[in-house]
């Protein structure tokens, strides 16, 4: 993975002298080099005696007159020591590890009189090979007691001295005794000096710096290696080092130089490590496919997918597996929670904030809110109420003319209501306004105008579950209200809800409407809402009188289709009419500094806000995207301490509806990365405040998260899930919370329910917990 940390097991540490057999045995060629040289010198050995046989037998021929006696004794004594060489078994050290594994089976199966048998059988072969040999095969066979002890003979007999320390290295590795181990590591070390004139030199120097922990060295000897022998596990052991010193892109290579059909695996693990999550996933398909690693590679290609933003598909490989291994699926992987660098580093910040945050349809839909205009009510419906009241008294018809008067009286105590709320909204008091609008629908549940009005209030909060709601309760009210049909939709896209019908009907109904300035607003809205900015474009040519909203659409489609100068033009004309408001401020900023380098756009960043002068109501009390994209300017240009201090001066001084100045201040230290004082933030405005919006609990789960405290991310997640469960931000957090408490079971719920493909999480990330995977190989019994 990208950042895993986990390391990539390519040969075990046994491995690195004797290995399984889809690898080279690291002492095989040590071991072919010596039945080479033993079958030259066993074949030289025989040619000589049949010179000697011949040229003794020409010489007694020669002098057989004269000397018969002395040659008949002479030949008797070559004939007992032929005699004698031909008694002595002789065997290929290939067919004694045969013999070994056959007498190993007779005896594991209780034929133990046809395994002795043979026992005794290779006791005498052993006699006429070496001891290194013997002690090789027996290490291949896992006897690991009687290869040491082998080993041991042959250093004695000064036979291979330097690998047979080695492999009796390996062999104390297996049993366990790191006191041996050492020793032997220690001898092999000593005896090197005489294989200065070896190939294979700075092969064993490989090994005895790798079992000695010195890592660099062992790397340093392969990169110079005096060898070409054994490349596969040279390979393997460079690929092995650089994945541990996070040379990902070295330990690609190593293992990409020759292909080993069980390496895809290990492949994978460091594809993933660089990010490049497409080829990760193609090699632990095909180790899936070979049975290669069973438990870890599909639960890796469920981690990795989680990362690449396939979260349906992660569901179901990590259900699949922990269905199939209910208690090891959690040995592997420990995840360990984390939140995500571009929170807190203002270079990151910057990146996420310019390349994403500011094209989502969430900010997009966001700003369109904040520049859309309230609605008054109708005076028309009002007065019509009041003279069907008065006519229906005229005809004695009392009850029904009491019912039209009540709607008359409740429509104009709305009416003023509404009024007396927009004046709240526009002078960003918005949660104010919001309250008073709640109170008032419950007068007037089928006021159009009024829905509408509330749903607004919502949106600029970012309640867009609330918002949606209210919106197309305002449509189906009045259907002629088509703002409130088109935000509706927007809204949908938002929580994640179809409304294609919606969207149909509403692009029907608007196309049999005479063109006009409204007609032609919602047509541009609703292209939008298709991402459709080439058809956009038109409302470009339109030269209405400038309204906030419509110099923003401006501003939008022209950045959007690279028209720079005609979007500077309507940014400088929105400037006019709002120049000391933080959003339009923050737009000509982004309209102005888009083609700046990272450290040109800081630096533009902060003096531009340096030098403004805001009225920081909207900060205060405003919308939540002015508050947003302020604290993101801040981050960004380094200015979050003189921030936090300007809210902390300001809340002191501020005794009634603190709620989004408190939040304001909550989020500004969380990403001044005052943890523990930002979860005391949202804590208060939780428990205290009683602010308990989706958007709310998810950040007090941030904060919780930050601080440490997992448990109360949790119950914090549940209930944000429960105001609103398309927000998937609050899914995906908890499914990783989950996980890391060993519950994939309830992680793979909250991932079954983000529809989501591409799904990234903009706060929340995972890694390897590998200090938990240390402890746990070092304390195997402590769980």
């Amino acid at each position: 993975m990208a950042d895993a940390p986990e390391d990539i097991i390519i040969i075990e540490d046994s491995d690195a002298a004797s290995y399984d057999n889809d690898d080279e045995n690291i002492q095989s060629y040590i071991e072919e080099e010596e039945a080479k040289k033993k079958k030259i010198i066993l074949f030289g050995g025989i040619a000589l005696i049949l010179v000697l046989i011949i040229a003794i037998t020409a010489v007694l021929l020669a002098f057989k007159a004269s000397k018969e006696h002395k040659e008949s004794t002479n030949i008797n004594l070559i004939d007992k020591r032929l005699q004698e060489s031909k008694k002595q078994p002789s065997i290929e050290p290939s067919k004694l590890e045969n013999m070994i594994a056959k007498a190993n089976y007779l005896y594991t199966n209780g034929s133990k009189e046809k395994a002795l048998a043979l026992y005794e059988q290779i006791a005498s072969y052993s006699q006429a090979i070496s001891q290194y040999n013997l002690g090789v095969a027996q290490l291949k066979d896992k006897q690991y007691k009687q290869a040491l002890q082998t080993f041991q003979k042959a250093i004695e007999n000064d036979e291979k001295r330097c690998v047979s320390a080695i492999n009796a290295a390996v062999c104390s590795l297996h049993l366990n005794d790191q006191e041996n181990f050492k020793y032997y590591i220690d001898l092999a070390y000593a005896y090197l000096p005489y294989e200065i004139n070896s190939p294979l030199y700075s092969y064993y120097y490989t090994l005895i710096s790798y079992y000695n922990k010195n890592y660099l060295a062992a790397l340093n000897s392969l990169q110079n290696s005096t060898s070409k022998a054994y490349t596969t596990v040279q390979n393997h052991l460079s690929a092995k080092i650089n994945a541990l010193y996070n040379n990902n892109y070295d330990a690609i290579d190593a293992l990409e130089k020759n292909y080993d059909k069980t390496d895809d695996f290990n492949k994978a693990l460091l594809y993933a490590r660089i990010g490049d999550f497409t080829l990760a996933g193609n090699h632990l398909e095909s180790a899936i496919t070979k049975e290669i690693q069973p438990i870890r590679a599909p639960l890796a290609l469920g981690l990795i997918n989680l990362k690449a933003g396939h979260i349906a598909k992660a569901a179901r490989e990590i259900k699949a597996v922990t269905e199939k291994y209910p208690e090891k699926v959690y040995q592997y992987y420990p995840l360990k929670v984390t939140l995500k660098d571009s929170l807190f580093d203002p270079q990151k910040a910057q990146n996420v904030y310019r390349k994403y945050i500011l094209n989502t349809k969430e900010t997009l839909y966001q700003k369109i809110f904040y520049f859309s205009p309230y609605k008054v009510f109708n005076a028309n419906q009002t007065i019509s109420y009041i003279r069907k009241g008065n006519a229906n008294i005229y005809i004695d018809n009392v009850e029904s003319a009491q019912k039209y008067l009540k709607k008359s009286a409740s429509s104009s105590t709305v009416n003023i209501g509404i009024v007396k709320a927009i004046k709240k909204a526009l002078s960003f008091k918005i949660r104010a306004a919001n309250t008073d609008l709640q109170k008032l629908v419950k007068i007037q549940p089928k006021h159009s105008i009024l829905q509408y009005d509330l749903a607004l209030t919502y949106a600029q909060m970012g309640n867009f579950q609330k918002a949606h709601e209210h919106f197309l309760r305002s449509y189906y009210l009045n259907a002629k209200n088509y703002l409130s049909g088109i935000y509706a939709v927007m809204t949908a896209q938002l929580i994640n809800k179809k409304s294609t019908k919606l969207k149909s009907i509403l692009k029907d109904s608007i196309a049999l409407e005479e063109t006009s300035e409204d007609i032609e607003l919602y047509k541009t809205l609703l292209y939008l809402s298709d991402n459709d900015y080439i058809a956009a474009s038109e409302w470009l040519e339109h030269n209405y009188k400038p309204h906030p909203l419509y110099l923003y659409l401006d501003i939008l489609i022209a950045k959007k289709l690279s028209k720079t100068e005609k979007a500077k033009d309507a940014v400088n004309k929105l400037l006019l009419m709002q120049p000391n408001d933080i959003l339009p401020n923050i737009i000509y900023m982004d309209t102005y500094f888009a083609n700046l380098n990272t450290s040109e756009y800081a630096k533009e960043t902060l003096k531009y806000l340096k030098n403004h002068k805001f009225t920081y109501e909207d900060l205060y009390f405003g919308p939540y995207i002015s508050r947003y994209l302020f604290i993101q300017e801040n981050l960004i240009s380094g200015r979050l301490y003189f921030l936090k201090e300007h809210l902390e001066e300001k809340l002191t001084t501020t005794d009634k509806n603190t709620q989004d100045l408190e939040s304001a201040l909550a989020l500004v230290t969380l990403y001044n990365q005052n943890f523990e004082e930002s979860y005391t933030l949202y804590n208060h405005l939780i428990d205290e405040l009683k602010v308990r919006d989706a958007r709310t609990l998810f950040l007090g789960a941030v904060a919780a998260t930050a601080a440490g405290h997992h448990e109360n991310a949790i119950a914090l997640l549940e209930l944000a899930k429960m105001k609103d469960g398309s927000f998937y931000e609050s899914r995906y957090a908890l499914a990783l919370l989950y996980m890391e408490i060993n519950n994939n079971n309830g992680a793979v719920i909250q991932l079954s329910r983000i529809q989501e493909d591409d799904f990234q999480s903009q706060y929340f990330g995972f890694k390897i917990d590998t200090q938990k995977l240390l402890f746990q190989k070092q304390h195997p019994q402590k769980k």
